[in-house]
């Protein structure tokens, strides 16, 4: 049997160790700067990809376009900015015609990306490469989502392998405003035939809070992540896109970051004050 003295000096040593892991720990389980810098990056382009579709939609409509040859949209970046190609997909799935191509208007020299310019084409233009190839990764990811009771809307990005990341977000309603929750996203195959994986960012409809300073004129958006420890793609998307921006604080079952409205992450440690702009 130990003695009393020793026993003692032993459960001394065996609490600082467990405190040192303890920490270790922590430190660990949260997200190293270069992983939150990935889902920023991730999260900006969906917001871009999301608002571009958008306001090119919403101006194409109103010109009356044929709605046969205008069945769909392909959004991607290029120099210019956020660019959309609408066309179609043929019954083959290997070609898509391209009617029109939605580029963001040069205003006092500067590229905007709330109002674009319009390429019409006057027979369809054929594309069998990356429209075709991001048109069937959607097409998939919808599939796989299978029968919604509200409409999502749907972002094909590529991954640095050539893969796509698809996105499927509830859809933004008259005051082009994004329901927050419910949302997925899913590695498609380059050739956007085959599911890879399938991450589920929210489960349900988050309930966005927003505290308010003294004086209403600083305010910060804060909810609870439910399906991992760490933000989400779509929580950049809706910081990025929100009006009036705000940041805002995501908090998980160990840890608290906070989305700056540019879309940025930082890890918050302990009681540290969430800065507001």
């Amino acid at each position: 049997m130990l003695s009393r003295r020793v026993l003692s000096r032993t459960l001394a040593v065996a609490s600082v160790a467990s405190a040192v892991l303890s920490r270790l720990a922590g430190a660990q389980d949260a997200a190293a700067q270069t992983q939150l810098d990935e889902i920023s990056a991730r999260g900006r382009a969906l917001a871009g990809y999301q608002r571009a579709a958008l306001f090119a939609s919403t101006q194409l409509m109103a010109t009356n376009p044929d709605p046969g040859r205008v069945q769909r949209y392909v959004a991607y970046h290029a120099d210019s900015g956020w660019v959309v190609a609408f066309g179609r997909l043929n019954s083959t799935r290997d070609t898509f015609y391209v009617s029109h191509i939605a580029i963001p208007a040069a205003i006092n020299g500067q590229r905007v990306d709330s109002l674009f310019e319009f390429q019409t084409f006057s027979g369809s233009a054929p594309d069998t490469d990356f429209l075709v190839r991001a048109a069937r990764a959607m097409d998939v990811g919808v599939m796989t989502l299978g029968v919604t009771t509200r409409a999502y809307s749907a972002a094909a990005l590529p991954t640095e392998n050539g893969d796509w990341w698809v996105y499927l977000t509830p859809a933004a309603d008259v005051a082009s405003v994004w329901p927050f929750g419910d949302d997925v996203r899913y590695r498609i195959s380059a050739d956007g035939e085959r599911v890879l994986e399938t991450h589920r960012m929210h489960v349900g409809m988050v309930e966005d809070v927003v505290a308010r300073k003294e004086g209403g004129r600083l305010a910060v958006g804060w909810h609870r992540a439910s399906v991992r420890d760490l933000p989400e793609d779509s929580d950049v998307f809706h910081v990025v896109a929100r009006r009036p921006p705000l940041p805002e604080v995501v908090v998980t079952r160990h840890h608290r970051y906070v989305v700056s409205v540019d879309g940025s992450i930082r890890y918050v440690q302990g009681k540290e004050t969430v800065a507001t702009r």
